[in-house]
């Protein structure tokens, strides 16, 4: 038999650089869909509309983006952590969110998980940088996980059964802890999850959970859940819509390859006996997952075939090589909703991975009801719902184990808020680590700012009701200091009480003007004029993130402050010149001036920083393509002739990142 192991250990691979999060705060109205409003929903049951919420309306704070990325691949180690048994060999790398890197079945000889050549981020997750590949665990908050590519807590737990691997941390926006305990049986094909989430908080929060697993993508690949019918995203509003699944007045979208754009499709029967998902291919193998009842939601995302989707799979990995789809599970139907995580409550649930193999003729019979069925009874084979019970028991009771051996350490402020609330956040949870001794050190421990504190920006916010009451406390003993002021208006301003913002910017400013004072007044003016003015005197005290570069980049571009922008951009130096938004707005001043050779030039560069739906590489290509036409005609083109000349001279593949074919 074979006995589970789990060693740390490395894979050499080829990956792109990775820079500390930005030192800029970004407010809810700084991401680039928050101006945009999503239609209502259609046809959905209460069920499924409870407690929605539209994308890009939330705060990110306290959390900062990892936006520090380029496309310059490397061959580096991959710091990695191994679990194995003889029969399934799993990798999770703790430094990026604790991401299940690879799941391979040995006997088999199959990768059941899309396993990513390189490491490539790109713009896709809720703070900027994400990576394609393996399964990862999406929560606390709505979208990829904001651990995404930070560091987190893993440890080994003994139990009678053999080791367990634990991954864990605190998120600062809903303040519970989550937690993912990985379980290799000896002898086993197949991988249990469990997951844990714990508020220790006495009032109820608002959470949410999805567990993401890119799937090798292949020919004839069908994606098989008991589905009475689906609710499926509509674009151009991105609202969800309920339909008919398959759908006979469209097409079998059971199979993504009949998907051109980007989808996501989320299977609904309310009350199906086993709720399950399995990603087969045409041979009838594939990989498939089941659960216990907490995770309702079922859904399967893909690209699409369009030109758009099929540069983003490449983009994020190598070309011919980044071809995949995504299966899920969640506590809610679909995943524009969260869920209540009550008064000092527990959520737990168990889920289990393995190969599975159904008859190919069943799995691809045209009738999907016929292939579900048969499926279904494999899934009751493979696995047996008295044995995922029996192994749901057996974690709960090991969840609250300590770890007997940390491989990892993750953030402090599980520890700082442990402190903050004088108790622990969740039984078998070690947040312990050393503190730094900034500022939110010395207002845990003493209340007070020190001087040495006070001599610096520091490196994090915190805007929660916790510590903004801290931060009152502490002023009312120690007074106002430009610290106080400058850290309760930005948790002021993130939740958009602009009556208080300007005069605690004004108030840090006056005692102290930081660069991080300055930007954040800039941020806020009415008046353009006043804005520059303090975001050129942030710049100026040399102690600004070269992030901040960028924003002023944008503020010029925005209040067409051309000749400003030029004088600036000069005076950078040339790693602030190089940064990907700084070339983009220099491209926009291009486009806007005519300059149709320095456009073509500046286009003329793979960029990493794309976001997802970000439609202005199109836009800066239609200006070079109108004026060029222009140039050839002697006068402005007509639609028409515009229309036909993109045709000739379509977005080419590196620019091209639609969600939506054309």
């Amino acid at each position: 038999m074979g006995k589970t192991t789990i060693t740390p250990t490395t894979r050499r691979m080829p990956m792109s650089r990775l820079g500390q999060p930005s030192g800029l705060p970004r407010f809810r109205w700084q991401q680039p869909i928050a101006d945009t409003n999503t239609p209502p929903n259609r046809g959905l049951s209460p069920e499924e509309d409870s407690h929605g919420f539209q994308w890009g309306k939330d705060s990110i704070l306290p959390y900062r983006v990892f936006d520090d990325y380029d496309r310059h691949l490397v061959e580096a180690d991959m710091e990695l952590i191994a679990i194995t048994n003889g029969r399934l060999e799993v990798t999770v790398a703790p430094q990026l969110g604790g991401r299940l890197m690879s799941l391979r079945d040995l006997k088999l000889g199959r990768d059941l998980v899309f396993t990513n050549p390189v490491f490539q981020p790109a713009n896709l997750a809720s703070l900027n940088a994400w990576f394609s590949g393996g399964i990862e665990w999406n929560g606390l908050i709505p979208g990829h996980t904001p651990f995404t590519t930070a560091r987190i807590f893993a440890g080994i737990v003994e139990t009678e059964r053999g080791p367990i691997l634990r991954l864990y941390e605190f998120d600062r926006i809903v303040e519970a802890t989550w937690q993912i305990d990985l379980f290799l049986p000896e002898d086993d094909g197949r991988l249990y999850v469990h997951g844990r989430t714990v508020n220790a908080a006495d009032t109820a929060k608002l959470a949410y959970w999805w567990t993401n697993v890119a799937a090798p993508m292949s020919k004839g690949m069908r994606v098989i859940s008991p589905a009475d019918y689906s609710i499926e995203h509509v674009l151009p509003g991105n609202e969800l819509a309920r339909f008919s699944f398959p759908d006979p007045a469209r097409f079998d979208g059971s199979y993504p390859e009949n998907w051109r754009d980007s989808t996501s499709v989320f299977f609904r029967a309310p009350a199906a006996r086993r709720r399950y998902i399995a990603a087969l291919g045409a041979d009838g193998f594939g990989l498939a997952q089941t659960s216990t009842s907490t995770l309702v939601g079922r859904k399967f995302f893909y690209f699409g075939m369009a030109p758009g989707g099929q540069q983003w799979m490449n983009y994020l990995a190598r070309p011919g090589e980044g071809d995949y789809i995504e299966i899920q599970s969640g506590v809610t139907p679909t995943q524009n909703q969260r869920f209540e995580l009550p008064a000092r409550s527990e959520l737990e649930w168990t889920e289990v991975y393995g190969a599975l193999f159904v008859d190919p003729v069943n799995a691809q019979d045209p009738n999907y009801r016929t292939a579900v069925a048969t499926t279904s009874a494999a899934i009751d084979i493979r696995f047996p719902e008295a044995e995922l019970a029996d192994v749901d028991t057996f974690l709960a009771a090991a969840a609250r184990k300590p770890v007997a051996q940390r491989l990892s350490s993750g953030s402090v402020w599980g520890a700082r808020q442990e402190q903050l609330i004088h108790g622990p956040l969740a039984e078998g949870l070690d947040f312990s680590v050393p503190f730094p001794g900034d500022a939110w050190d010395d207002l845990v421990t003493t209340g007070r700012f020190s001087d040495t504190a006070l001599a610096m920006v520091p490196d994090d916010i915190a805007v929660s009701d916790l510590w903004v009451d801290a931060l009152e406390r502490s002023r009312a003993g120690q007074g106002d200091t430009w610290l106080h002021a400058l850290l309760l208006g930005i948790a002021a301003l993130d939740r958009e009480d602009r009556s208080k913002t300007t005069a605690l910017f004004d108030q840090s400013i006056a005692l102290k003007p930081t660069w991080l004072g300055l930007r954040q007044r800039a941020l806020i003016a009415a008046d353009p004029a006043a804005a520059e003015r303090d975001y050129l005197a942030a710049w100026a005290t040399g102690e600004a993130p070269p992030a901040l570069a960028a924003e002023i980049v944008a503020h010029l571009v925005k209040h067409n402050r051309l000749t400003e922008l030029e004088a600036f951009a000069s005076s950078l130096p040339e790693a602030a010149l190089t940064d990907e938004r700084v070339h983009l707005g220099r491209a926009r001043v291009a486009a806007q001036q005519g300059d149709l050779d320095l456009l073509e030039k500046l286009l003329d560069r793979r960029f990493a920083t794309i976001r997802e739906g970000e439609m202005l590489l199109d836009q800066l290509w239609g200006s070079l393509q109108r004026g060029r036409l222009a140039e050839a005609l002697g006068r402005e083109p007509t639609p028409a002739e515009l229309a036909e000349r993109l045709k000739q001279h379509p977005v080419p593949a590196h620019l091209n990142f639609r969600m939506k074919s054309e």
